[in-house]
């Protein structure tokens, strides 16, 4: 029996979903959405310490004076009970010693009740760096980030980065390959700090739970990357730049440390993991 135009389209979107929802099975046959064969899971951040990892805090430095950070039963907790410091914790991240590319990465985060000026009435946030440059006492170095702010989940910031956002396909950014022409970049505000130049590419659809666990992905693949939040597409990155040198010019940029921030609201990360693409 022929099928119909919708008819057709609903099965496609009944397959989509198949993927989303039984994951590696199901995935292998969408081919599209991935480069090449995905090596295993392997765990990112150990659970029981930041062996892997460094510190930094703005105003504090490389090292955790404040009990800002803890590990509890597999749990990267931050700002929780066990701080100590005052009520304004300066931001600042933790990040992998190894640089990255060609990678899928997993996570699961939550916020929690605490919050601490500057951002006592405002929302919550925190977020996901990749890409991000070698310095170690810097809050920002050159970075993507993955939005994690409430509301906010899945937009991109580019500190001193910039790239094509992919075209909005009715409701879905366009991937793996862009399809007409770069949605326009919004371009934030300057912020009170020397030589970063900051934009904001906005997801397309919100899937994030504000009161429990949300399960992001990114997908770095070349110069380019896609942003999930609870297995939907929600931001697409093409032909992505970075500054790079004393000169501040912009090359091809596709790998960096990754990090999480440290941004002023009591935060929750478990299950950190990441896989390699065998081959793009």
């Amino acid at each position: 029996m022929d099928l119909s135009r919708r008819q057709a389209c609903r099965a496609l979107g009944a397959f989509a979903g198949a993927v989303a929802t039984f994951g590696a099975p199901f995935g292998r046959l969408w081919a599209a959405s991935l480069p090449a064969y995905a090596g295993p899971w392997v765990p990112l951040f150990n659970g029981r310490n930041l062996d892997g990892w460094t510190y930094f805090q703005d105003g504090v430095g490389r090292r955790d004076l404040s009990h800002a950070i803890s590990v509890e039963n597999g749990v990267l907790h931050m700002l929780g009970s066990s701080y100590s410091g005052g009520a304004t914790p300066g931001f600042g991240h933790v990040a992998t010693v190894d640089e990255y590319d060609n990678y899928h990465l997993r996570l699961q985060f939550k916020f929690g009740e605490r919050r601490f000026e500057p951002r006592l009435l405002a929302k919550r946030n925190s977020g996901v760096l990749y890409h991000m440059g070698p310095e170690l006492d810097r809050v920002y170095p050159n970075c993507i980030e993955f939005q994690l702010e409430e509301s906010d989940v899945g937009d991109a910031i580019l500190v001193n980065t910039r790239c094509w956002p992919g075209f909005d396909a009715g409701g879905t950014p366009a991937w793996p390959t862009q399809v007409g022409p770069p949605q326009p970049l919004e371009v934030a505000p300057r912020e009170p700090r020397p030589a970063i130049e900051r934009q904001r590419v906005i997801k397309n659809g919100d899937f994030e739970t504000r009161m429990g666990w949300n399960t992001i992905e990114l997908l770095a693949i070349g110069s380019k990357a896609a942003h999930l939040v609870n297995g939907r597409i929600v931001t697409t990155l093409y032909n992505i730049i970075g500054q790079i040198g004393r000169d501040r010019s912009y090359h091809a940029l596709s790998k960096g440390r990754i990090a999480v921030e440290l941004e002023g609201a009591e935060c929750f990360f478990r299950n950190i993991e990441i896989r390699k693409f065998t081959s793009v």
